[in-house]
């Protein structure tokens, strides 16, 4: 049941920590309610039972994966995510992958809802901060080993800038977007989160890249932001880079108005259509 030794068992008997009665014979008999109050107490679990599960769960997930149920698939990442499960994060992902999803179908169509919904949940005090940090660090190392494994094109000679603006503590849109260039045969400098306009600003003029690609789940102040961006709109311009924005905070069509001139992502779709169309949309 523990998948211990015979042996094992006897020096738990015979050090009392786990009850049991000697026969005459010398053999050990153990009483049920005994057996299991010393389970319990020892945080053991039944690993043929645990196993047992594990097995179903396998073919649940298959089953859904198979349907494919994306939604059932998204509640049940978030619920493995919040509780930091990686080896369940990051087999779910894995399985996705094989089974034949692009990891643009993955992010939109599993790990956005899961997210949206730990958004919804800490919002209504559903969850407490460390869950949600919690999914993001799971999710965040599960990406980059499914990065690992996933097919990449041969190298398209172009170079993105990749991050978050100042304030933004929200990254896994940003590493989805980093994973998915990189997929396409993009060099990507990641930037990552915390990075102010400016910086963007300083980087465009120095590496001077194709693309930059700024997400964001809220902007905290809108009119320093869109000044700070205007002069990284007039560095891009000068170096014919172009600017794509996606995340939460740029649905709002009054934070999109102050970003003007650059294209609005507002799915991975978007984004692997625009770059796989060679810039050509104007946003």
């Amino acid at each position: 049941m523990w998948e211990v030794s015979e042996s094992t068992v006897k020096r738990w008997a015979d050090s009392g920590m786990i009850k049991c009665r000697k026969t005459v014979g010398g053999h050990r008999k153990f009483d049920f309610n005994c057996v299991l109050e010393f389970e319990n107490r020892s945080g053991l679990v039944a690993r043929a039972l645990q196993a047992e599960r594990a097995a179903e769960i396998d073919s649940e997930i298959e089953e859904l994966l198979a349907l494919p149920d994306f939604a059932e698939l998204a509640r049940r990442y978030g619920q493995v995510a919040r509780a930091g499960k990686y080896h369940c994060v990051a087999e779910l992902l894995t399985r996705a992958y094989l089974r034949g999803f692009s990891l643009a179908v993955i992010s939109e169509e599993i790990l956005r809802p899961a997210f949206d919904e730990v958004g919804e949940m800490w919002r209504a005090a559903k969850i407490r901060v460390f869950e949600e940090h919690l999914a993001t660090s799971v999710t965040t190392q599960a990406l980059a080993e499914l990065h690992d494994i996933v097919e990449k094109k041969q190298s398209q000679g172009r170079l993105a800038l990749v991050g978050c603006p100042d304030g933004e503590i929200h990254q896994v849109g940003s590493e989805v977007v980093r994973y998915l260039l990189e997929a396409e045969g993009w060099t990507v400098i990641y930037l990552g989160p915390f990075t102010p306009l400016f910086t963007f600003t300083d980087a465009v003029n120095i590496i001077k890249p194709d693309l930059v690609c700024i997400s964001a789940t809220i902007v905290d102040d809108l009119e320093r932001s869109s000044r700070d961006y205007e002069q990284l709109r007039r560095a891009a311009s000068k170096h014919q880079t172009r600017v794509v924005i996606g995340g939460q905070a740029f649905n709002d069509q009054q934070a999109r108005s102050r970003f003007r001139g650059a294209y609005h992502a507002s799915t991975v779709y978007d984004l692997l259509e625009f770059v796989q169309q060679g810039f050509q949309s104007t946003g």
